[in-house]
């Protein structure tokens, strides 16, 4: 085994258990300890990939940000040109639901911390975030062309309470188990023409 092939997994092992830590304690509450402890490492060596929690932070950030467009993406290319256009949009909800609930942790780190972050990272963080933003944008342009979205509201505007309401179904409480189901139907629902 190469030693990039080793650093690459010792990357890996230190992202899944930061992304658990801050999906559990928030940005204030994670603890090195407790990160180095569960990718089996001492806190020292995190600092061989990671100098500081800042940038165990924005490494994080970004690993979850990418895990979750990517996951959006395939959900929404995994819909076939000729079917019904609210199927897109099903399949955009159920995407960002799946990835955000997914059992590694990687989205709902980044919906735990986004909100507390320093402004320095915050910044960092908004650039990658506008990937994930564009995917959701591109859907739901497509979705009001094909008269699936209604036309009467910003997309803009519309896009960010979409994505909020879907990142609010995401918590560390391990009694809260929402209807995943009924959370896209009543997406479906607030995103469909008004009847006239």
């Amino acid at each position: 085994m190469s030693a990039e092939t080793k650093a690459e997994r010792t990357r890996r092992r230190i992202l899944d258990a930061s992304a658990r830590e801050f999906a559990l304690h928030g940005y204030g509450g994670a603890s090195l300890r407790r990160i180095a402890e569960a990718a089996d490492l001492k806190v020292g060596s995190l600092a061989f990939h990671f100098p500081t929690k800042d940038d165990l932070v924005a490494a994080t950030l970004r690993d979850g940000v990418e895990a979750a467009t990517a996951a959006l993406r395939h959900a929404v290319d995994a819909v076939s040109e000729d079917a019904d256009p609210v199927e897109r949009l099903r399949a955009a909800a159920r995407g960002h639901l799946d990835a955000l609930h997914a059992s590694d942790d990687r989205a709902a780190a980044v919906v735990r911390m986004v909100e507390t972050l320093p402004p320095s990272l915050r910044a960092d963080h908004v650039a990658h975030e506008r990937g994930f933003a564009r995917v959701w944008l591109d859907v739901l342009q497509r979705g009001r062309r094909e008269g699936v979205v209604r036309d009467d509201v910003d997309l803009r505007v519309l896009r960010d309470l979409v994505v909020g309401a879907l990142n609010s179904t995401s918590t560390s409480s391990p009694r809260a188990h929402p209807d995943l189901e009924a959370v896209v139907a009543t997406v479906l629902r607030l995103l469909a023409p008004p009847r006239r």
